[in-house]
């Protein structure tokens, strides 16, 4: 592992957080050398210490999150930040990403959350020639219902308030704007307040799912 910052690295030879996070390097070592480019680009010396405790703090989290967190707090910080600054940004991309995949699931999987089983659409025919010809429906293979993270699902049971995240999802499908339709009575305005009311309950819950 890195012990601190290359002194004598110059900028052009440094890679970037998609190319440190991409290496076959293990991921304390890929989350160290991030920190030392971190460190470097705001003046900032990163003692062992140091590096281990952001090792420590953010080696659970996916090689694609720290690369678009690093970069972010490259471009918007001016002083170098305290881990806990790199951890709330992953924490609220991974709540977004998971936000996004039950929301978008819900559609598809109901909130009992099942595996869609496969089905054939309807026949279609073809009249160009002398007689009509029937041509089967596209067979629809069966689709499994994606895996919602741990965290995600501990986050659901809370906010559903039943310990069972399927009451979560419940929630979210008879509550959230997301599945309102052309018939659903609401006022001026109730959806942006409603859909912001949801996502803050749920995130609130996330933080306590740590």
């Amino acid at each position: 592992m890195a012990t601190g910052m290359e002194k004598t690295q110059q900028p052009q030879q440094m890679l970037t957080y998609a190319q440190l996070f991409s290496t076959s390097e293990s991921r304390p070592a890929q989350i160290a050398k991030a920190a030392g480019r971190l460190g470097y680009m705001l003046g900032k010396v990163l003692e062992r210490g140091i590096l281990q405790g952001w090792v420590q703090n953010l080696e659970t989290y996916s090689p694609c999150l720290l690369q678009l967190a690093f970069e972010r707090v490259e471009r918007e910080v001016a002083a170098f930040p305290a881990v806990s600054h790199i951890v709330q940004i992953l924490d609220r991309a991974d709540f977004d990403a998971q936000f996004a995949l039950v929301l978008k699931g819900i559609r598809r999987h109901g909130w009992e959350w099942k595996d869609r089983e496969a089905w054939r659409g309807g026949e279609k025919y073809d009249f160009s020639g002398p007689e009509r010809v029937v041509i089967p429906g596209e067979v629809h293979p069966m689709e499994s219902a994606p895996a919602i993270s741990p965290r995600m699902l501990r986050a659901l049971e809370l906010f559903g308030q039943e310990g069972d995240f399927h009451t979560g999802l419940k929630r979210l499908y008879r509550d959230s704007p997301v599945y309102w339709t052309g018939d659903t009575e609401r006022n001026t305005g109730d959806h942006s307040r409603l859909a912001g009311q949801i996502e803050r309950e749920l995130w609130a819950a996330w933080l306590r799912a740590q």
